[in-house]
């Protein structure tokens, strides 16, 4: 079993420098040469499928890899980006402008919850469970999410507190590579790898 993950291509919402959650917003045209970049870096692996979240910055990056492996695009609804409620669609001050509360909560050490945000109980549980279904694959996976999930992953493969945040940076179209241990234990292999990208690497995420 190998799972290489990829993140989208740097998106409108990415350039825009918005928390975007749930909202659908699609490849810059920066990301677009990133995903175009990352298919032909790709195209030799020998990969036996590509599965995708279903939202636009993903799929459409998905959409160009697949074409250049010359594979089908399967769309897994869990590896969707954190839904961050009404969070979605500001810069950071407007976040501060519309929720003062949310400096405050962090000079507790405690977590902000905007209104209609997922919940990390629920978002984990979910990426266990796709997890779970993307290790049942044989051969070779090329999974297309979105950095917090990329994130988490990495947190449940190496045990470390799910609520820690920033332990992992992911690139835009970064690779990193999980497979199994001669014990069938889940590994990292590599991570945020963007050697590919020629000097048009993005790292701004905001969700």
């Amino acid at each position: 079993m190998r799972l290489i993950l990829v993140r989208h291509g740097e998106s409108v919402g990415n350039a825009a420098g918005v928390l975007q959650g749930r909202l659908d917003y699609g490849l810059s045209d920066l990301g677009l040469r990133q995903a175009h970049l990352t298919g032909g870096h790709l195209a030799d692996l020998g990969a036996d499928r590509v599965v995708s979240s279903p939202l636009l910055r993903a799929a459409t990056t998905a959409a160009v890899i697949a074409d250049a492996m010359r594979l089908e695009i399967g769309l897994e609804a869990g590896l969707a980006e954190y839904d961050i409620g009404e969070g979605a669609g500001l810069t950071p001050s407007q976040l501060r402008e519309k929720f003062p509360e949310m400096l405050k909560s962090r000079a507790r050490g405690e977590r902000f919850l905007f209104p209609g945000e997922e919940g990390r109980h629920a978002f984990h549980g979910r990426l266990a469970d796709a997890l779970e279904r993307l290790r049942q694959f044989e051969g070779t996976t090329v999974a297309v999410a979105h950095g917090g999930v990329i994130g988490a992953i990495c947190h449940m493969v190496v045990g470390l507190d799910l609520d820690r945040p920033g332990a992992f940076m992911v690139g835009n179209c970064s690779l990193t590579e999980i497979t199994r241990d001669r014990a069938g234990r889940l590994v990292i292999a590599r991570h945020n790898d963007m050697c590919h990208l020629s000097g048009i690497e993005t790292t701004v995420d905001r969700g």
